[in-house]
């Protein structure tokens, strides 16, 4: 059975900066931040510099190291969307699908936004927890993320 969980978070930087920042420099977390990301690599560009490309990446989530590789299959510049779909890895260990999906960034303010995102996942087992690890990243990066592609 399929599970969606979506939330939203109120970020502190224009909308176009973050979304391009994930359209087109999401290997830079790992300088933004270190202690949780170790590395993201591009393995696979695919048919342009977003869409299509497949990234191998190590961090760290809940104490746990996690190795996984992902596809970004979809980016919509109207609504400020963008999907990756997890390949391989220690998550699909535990889900049969996993999807995140930053479903728009909308601008609130001069200098704010609110970003929706929702992570859309299968399970393997019945008794697995919901990855809420995934989603409490997600909102920190969210909102944390300006004042380090500020500095």
């Amino acid at each position: 059975m399929a599970h969606a969980i979506g939330f939203e978070a109120e970020v502190k930087c224009i909308a176009d900066m973050f979304y391009e920042f994930f359209k087109n420099n999401i290997t830079q977390l790992v300088n933004c931040f270190p202690e949780t990301y170790k590395s993201i690599e591009v393995i696979d560009q695919g048919d342009e510099p977003s869409v299509g490309s497949v990234r191998l990446w190590k961090y760290e989530l809940d104490g746990h190291f996690i190795t996984t590789k992902e596809k970004m299959i979809a980016v919509n510049g109207e609504n400020k969307s963008i999907t990756w779909n997890f390949l391989d890895g220690d998550v699909m260990n535990f889900y049969r699908s996993f999807q995140i999906k930053l479903i728009s960034v909308t601008p609130t303010g001069e200098d704010s936004c609110l970003a929706k995102w929702s992570v859309n996942f299968e399970k393997d087992k019945g008794d697995l927890p919901y990855p809420t690890a995934f989603i409490k990243l997600l909102h920190k990066i969210s909102v944390d993320l300006p004042s380090k592609l500020l500095k």
